[in-house]
């Protein structure tokens, strides 16, 4: 999935015909995810904007796949650990 996706992304960088399809496919996704996080960002008490969030995210994880398409992975991990982090420590603080 993810290569399909990077590979589609990049036709339509380069043809103006598949520019909408593609932004409305990524507009469902940023749905399904806005309602998905805004459960999550009340269970885990985190002050950000849902829809700011959503973007962090889903930049992020372009990312990520974009990196890994590439053979790169360094600071990976650690990231994914410290957001843990992050996450816990909000949950502790909501407690």
């Amino acid at each position: 999935y993810q290569k399909v996706w990077l590979e589609l992304q990049a036709l339509a960088w380069n043809r103006p015909e598949l520019r909408d399809r593609v932004a409305c496919v990524h507009g469902e996704w940023r749905a399904v995810l806005l309602e998905a996080f805004e459960q999550a960002s009340v269970e885990h008490s985190i002050d950000v904007p849902v829809g700011v969030l959503v973007t962090l995210v889903t930049t992020f994880n372009e990312g990520v796949i974009l990196d890994r398409a590439s053979g790169i992975s360094e600071g990976h991990a650690e990231l994914l650990e410290w957001i843990e982090r992050w996450l816990d420590n909000g949950d502790r603080r909501a407690k």
